[in-house]
């Protein structure tokens, strides 16, 4: 009986932060969306390595760094409910080798036909990306936080239609 109430509990909690988190995505969304447009109306490259990568103009690099901050909030709440979602629909994980709870997500996902086989390489692209900005040791290059934020942009907006459609009956 014991495992029973935890399941309870478990269910309950990713019920919880998956509501909490489809709640509050737009305004992450919004917010790196943006974070991007104080670079122009298409996140102009050479603009934001510019600021990315200054010494001296600290307003320009504090909207780099927004950026940076964005992406990592909305590729957080999107590998978090792939996370929460899965275990709450109880789906066979998949096999994905070791490559850490969010990108198994992804595949388990897939293999459930939540998402396809193209969004989910992305989304799996997006989390490594992700996680190599947000832990990096060395300076990430300024190319790369700029090919990142547009692939969660673009990925997470694909996400959150399906994902919702699906996981609603589960709430």
């Amino acid at each position: 009986m014991a495992g029973e109430s935890a399941r309870k509990a478990d269910q309950a909690r990713w019920r919880r932060e998956i509501v909490e988190h489809l709640a509050d995505f737009p305004r992450q969304y919004a917010a790196l969306e943006s974070a991007m447009a104080a670079f122009g109306a298409d996140f102009d490259l050479a603009q934001f390595k510019k600021a990315y990568e200054t010494a001296t103009d600290m307003e320009a690099y504090n909207r780099a760094q927004a950026v940076e901050r964005a992406l990592g909030r909305v590729q957080n709440f999107v590998a978090q409910l792939a996370v929460a979602g899965a275990k709450l629909a109880n789906l066979e994980p998949a096999q994905a080798g070791d490559e850490g709870e969010a990108r198994r997500a992804f595949a388990t996902l897939r293999d459930a036909g939540v998402i396809n086989g193209a969004l989910c390489k992305r989304l799996r692209r997006a989390q490594k990306a992700r996680a190599m900005i947000e832990h990096s040791y060395v300076e990430v290059p300024a190319g790369n936080v700029h090919r990142a934020a547009e692939l969660i942009r673009a990925s997470a907006r694909e996400f959150i239609g399906p994902y919702r459609a699906w996981v609603d009956k589960y709430l």
